[in-house]
């Protein structure tokens, strides 16, 4: 995910631009990331006490609703981001942008500023709202720990989910899970497997016929090796290979839509936000 710009500052156009082109929190600010305690649960009076300081510290710059005034708009910056992210920008500004740094305010109110500016674009507050514990049980019974691991429980074919509440908005998250293939993980905070993307699809058509559909884990001038939907690892030769068709916009992971209420994604959405620290 790319990191943020800013949120309030005194030359507030050049803030947001730059930090919204950063690889990472650590390479933005030059350093280690600010240190803090367990992010809170998102609920709607974080949201609330979130806007009224939003409204107060950083409106003059960015508008009320954050699509912008003097500053820029940052109306999707917690989607592209995520909180962690968004926390260490308000913690500890962009050097030499003009974005100052709000550690002055104290974990609670900046991780409520982080709830706020989260906010925005999400289809709807209950996401915010739902309930980690439900969550918990519609990712247990839906076998999700098949492909995905937890604390170093599960599979592996999938991102680590370990700490995906630090670095995927609440809004991200219930995105991927409606549409998971037109929102495949990429970054550096959610770990590649080799020097490719991670989950981008082939299909792999032989000449004989045979096709092998996969997310590619390495390639050579002769060969090249594919994971499939289990988790298995094919090797073809390319002397074999009638073409290799990259597949836009597919995952293995199954799309939720239809297959989940709105509350169960909700609910869902709360937990998955809740891994890597929110209570």
């Amino acid at each position: 995910m790319n990191v943020i710009r800013s949120l309030c500052g005194a030359v507030p156009g050049i803030a947001l631009g730059i930090v919204l082109m950063a690889p990472s929190a650590t390479a933005q600010f030059g350093g280690p990331p600010a240190a803090h305690g367990p992010r809170p649960r998102t609920t709607p009076e974080s949201i609330a006490a979130g806007k009224a300081l939003f409204e107060g510290t950083c409106a003059n710059c960015h508008g009320v609703d954050g699509s912008g005034a003097n500053g820029p708009n940052i109306r999707d910056a917690g989607t592209r981001l995520g909180p962690e992210a968004l926390y260490q920008t308000l913690h500890t500004g962009v050097l030499g942008s003009g974005m100052p740094s709000f550690a002055s305010l104290g974990e609670e109110k900046l991780w409520q500023l982080v709830d706020y500016v989260s906010s925005f674009g999400q289809p709807t507050g209950a996401a915010a709202s739902g309930d980690p514990q439900k969550g918990k049980a519609i990712y247990d019974t839906n076998a999700c720990s098949s492909c995905h691991m937890i604390d170093g429980q599960g599979g592996s074919s999938g991102p680590d989910l370990s700490k995906v509440g630090t670095v995927r908005s609440a809004a991200l998250l219930h995105k991927i899970l409606l549409d998971p293939g037109g929102n495949l993980p990429t970054g550096d905070d959610l770990q590649e497997r080799a020097q490719y993307p991670a989950y981008e699809m082939y299909r792999v058509v032989m000449k004989n016929g045979k096709e092998l559909l996969g997310t590619r884990v390495n390639e050579d001038s002769f060969t090249m090796q594919l994971r499939d939907e289990s988790g298995n690892i094919h090797s073809v030769q390319k002397f074999d290979v009638k073409e290799i068709v990259r597949v836009p916009d597919k995952s293995f992971m199954p799309t939720y839509k239809g297959k989940l209420t709105d509350e169960q994604l909700n609910d869902l959405v709360a937990y998955l936000a809740s891994l890597g620290g929110a209570k």
